[in-house]
C-alpha cells in the first residue's frame, strides 16, 4: 500500500528532533511494507534522518513573505506554528493561509499515487488532505494545539465539521482533546478515537530501560550535583519558569544540602529571560540549546530527575501528550509532571531525599 503522510512537522536531518514522533510513525509504515510519501513543511528535499527505498519526501516552504520576498520567521519550526501565529499580524495569517493551499495542492497533486492518507495536526495538515485524501481513506491525528486553534479562528466550526462530513478516521492523543473537538463540531456524542503514538526510536539500546544514573555519562556532561532535567522548546507552553522558581524552593528548605543543576534541551524566544530569572532565583541553569535526539537519550540516562512542566495558555492551549515525557519514562528515569510550582518543589524535594543527596 502506498500511503501519504501530510505534516507540518518533520525530521529535517539526522538527530533533528522536530517531528521525531511523526518520522517514528513513518518508519512504523515503513517496517509494516508500505511506501510512504511525504508531504511536509520545510525547505529542501531531502529525507532528513530517514533513508528508506519506500520513502519519499517533499518539502513545501513555509516562511516567504508574498509581497516582498523576504523570508520572515517559519511557521512550524523553531518557536513553532502556535507561538508565531499568535505573536504575528495579518502578514503571518496570510502566509499561514498560503502555505496551506500549498500543501492541499502538493497532496491534490500527488493523490492518484495514494491508497490511503495519514495526516499529522488538523490545521492545516488534515484540512488540506481533504483536497486528495481517497473517500474513507484519510485517518488525521489531532495533537493539542490544532484544536485550540480550531477553538479560536473564526471558522474552526466549520472546519471541524468538515473533518467529520468527510468521514477522516479521528485519532486525538488525550481524551480531554477529543472532547473538546466534538464539542467544536456539534457532535451528540465524542467522534473519534484516542491513540497514544509511543516512541519508537531507531537505536533501540540508547532508549533501553536504565538500571540507574549513567555515572559514566555524567562524568562525560559535567554533572557534579543533584541534576533535574527537562526536554522542549523554550516557549512559555512548556512552564519552565515554573520549574525554576520550584527548584529555588528546594534550594531555600533549611539544610537542603547540595544545590540542584537544572538542564533544559531545546531553544527558543524564552531563552534569554529563562537565564535571566534563574540568576535572580540562584538556580544553577544550564541551556545546551537543541541536541540531537540520540544526546537527548545520553542526558536522559545520566540525570537524576525529568520534569514536565508544561501549563494551559490564557487562550485554553495545552499540550496533548509530550512526546518527550513518553521517552523519558522508556528510559526508566523518575518523572514529574505538574505544573503547580508548589506541588512540583515538595515532589522534587521528596524525590531527592529518596535517591540520598541530602535535599
Amino acid at each position: 500500500m502506498r500511503i501519504g503522510v501530510v505534516t507540518t512537522s518533520f525530521p529535517r536531518h539526522a538527530g533533528d528532533y522536530a517531528g521525531s514522533f511523526v518520522g517514528d510513525r513513518v518508519l512504523r509504515l515503513l517496517a509494516d511494507g508500505h511506501s510512504v510519501d511525504v508531504i511536509a513543511a520545510g525547505d529542501g528535499g531531502a529525507a532528513g534522518e530517514i533513508e528508506h527505498p519506500g520513502l519519499a519526501v517533499a518539502r513545501i516552504a513555509s516562511h516567504p513573505s508574498p509581497a516582498t520576498g523576504a523570508r520572515g520567521p517559519a511557521l512550524f519550526y523553531g518557536a513553532g506554528a502556535p507561538e508565531v501565529l499568535e505573536g504575528g499580524g495579518p502578514a503571518i495569517w496570510l502566509a499561514a493561509a498560503r502555505f496551506t493551499a500549498a500543501l492541499a495542492t502538493a497532496v491534490r497533486e500527488r493523490a492518484h499515487h495514494f491508497d490511503a492518507v495519514e495526516s499529522h495536526w488538523l490545521v492545516p495538515s488534515a484540512l488540506a488532505a481533504l483536497a486528495g485524501a481517497p473517500a474513507g481513506r484519510h485517518r488525521a491525528y489531532a495533537h493539542s494545539g490544532d484544536v485550540a486553534l480550531l477553538e479560536r479562528i473564526p471558522f474552526g466550526r466549520t472546519i471541524a465539521r468538515r473533518l467529520v462530513r468527510a468521514r477522516a478516521e479521528l485519532h486525538f492523543v488525550s481524551d480531554e482533546l477529543r472532547a473538546r473537538f466534538s464539542a467544536l463540531a456539534g457532535a451528540r456524542s465524542p467522534v473519534g478515537a484516542v491513540t497514544s503514538l509511543l516512541p519508537s526510536p531507531t537505536s533501540a539500546a540508547d532508549w533501553a530501560p536504565r538500571a540507574g544514573v549513567d555515572l559514566i555519562g555524567r562524568r562525560q556532561l559535567g554533572l557534579a550535583r543533584p541534576t533535574v532535567l527537562a526536554v522542549g522548546r523554550l516557549v512559555p507552553i512548556k512552564g519552565h519558569d515554573r520549574l525554576l522558581r520550584a527548584c529555588a524552593r528546594v534550594q531555600a528548605v533549611p539544610g537542603a544540602g547540595t544545590p540542584l543543576e537544572v538542564v533544559i534541551l531545546g531553544d527558543g524566544p524564552e531563552r534569554a529571560r529563562l537565564a535571566r530569572l534563574a540568576h535572580q532565583l540562584g538556580v544553577d541553569l544550564r541551556l545546551p540549546g537543541f541536541v540531537p535526539r540520540a544526546e537527548v537519550a545520553r542526558w536522559l540516562r545520566a540525570c537524576d530527575v525529568y520534569v514536565q512542566p508544561s501549563i494551559r495558555l490564557p487562550n485554553g492551549r495545552g499540550e496533548g501528550a509530550p512526546f518527550a515525557t513518553a521517552e523519558a519514562r522508556a528510559v526508566g528515569i523518575p518523572v514529574l509532571v505538574d505544573s503547580d510550582v508548589s506541588r512540583l518543589a515538595e515532589a522534587l524535594r521528596g524525590r531527592f531525599h529518596a535517591i540520598g543527596t541530602g535535599v
